[in-house]
């Protein structure tokens, strides 16, 4: 049934940060020799029997370098991966040329604005990083106190730019730039009889949207559709969705 894609989100979606790591919780992901990145015994049991059926697509915003430092458990590691929301497809870890070329593309009649913002706000006591993602996006971290969502409201008055926070994050993405595009360039690629996408952030919003069959976090504030399921459980929402789409596969 590899004629079936999952597109799925990471962080949140199917990996959590050592923030919400449990007892027993499986590491996939270290920076700088801590542990990070976490799954829970039951999600990597579920996502390796997902990863048998169907072809395991992560859509992500992780820069390439970020996506790379996952360590994927025996029998998950996906063969593509979409990152910095949809700029850079990688096959077996490498980029794709063409698909790259087709994103500079679409990305470069914003690569001005991108670099004002990034004159703009570095070094402005509202940010503690402040970086240009992969010659593609720019993305700020909120200092203490600083409300990234009010923040952003205000940035996106100043820009052309799509600006869109997530937690203290706040990124800054050309107009065309998004999850749900990425989706729609797989499909011509893969030809898949059906989509499944899952998500928990409004950045994942388009993902869920452009897909056949879609689980959002409760937490993810977009309008509902027929096609999307929520998760209302107090459980793992990894657990929930893997277990979801197996279900349905069966």
């Amino acid at each position: 049934m590899k004629d079936i894609v999952f597109a799925s989100d990471l962080d949140n979606t199917l990996l959590y940060s050592r923030s919400h790591k449990r007892e027993g919780d499986i590491c996939v992901e270290h920076i700088e020799g801590r542990a990070h990145g976490f799954m829970t015994p039951l999600a990597v049991e579920r996502l390796r029997e997902v990863s048998q059926k169907v072809r395991l697509i992560p859509v992500t915003t992780r820069s390439v370098e970020q996506y790379r430092r996952i360590e994927w458990p025996e029998g998950t590691a996906p063969e593509y991966a979409v990152t910095t929301n949809g700029a850079v497809l990688l096959h077996g870890g490498e980029v794709d040329a063409a698909w790259r070329e087709a994103h500079d593309a679409l990305i470069a009649p914003a690569r001005e604005e991108i670099a004002r913002c990034h004159a703009l706000y570095l070094g402005d006591p509202a940010f503690i990083r402040c970086r240009i993602v992969d010659d593609a996006y720019l993305f700020v971290y909120c200092a203490d106190g600083v409300d990234a969502r009010t923040m952003a409201a205000e940035c996106q008055a100043q820009t052309s730019l799509r600006v869109e926070p997530s937690g203290r994050k706040i990124y800054f993405f050309p107009q065309r730039l998004t999850k749900g595009a990425a989706l729609r360039e797989l499909r011509r690629r893969f030809s898949p009889r059906k989509v499944y996408a899952a998500g928990d952030t409004a950045i994942d919003a388009p993902l869920l949207a452009a897909a056949d069959r879609a689980f959002a976090a409760k937490t993810l504030a977009m309008e509902d559709a027929a096609h999307i399921r929520r998760h209302e459980g107090c459980g793992v929402f990894a657990e929930w969705l893997l277990g979801e789409i197996l279900q349905e596969l069966d």
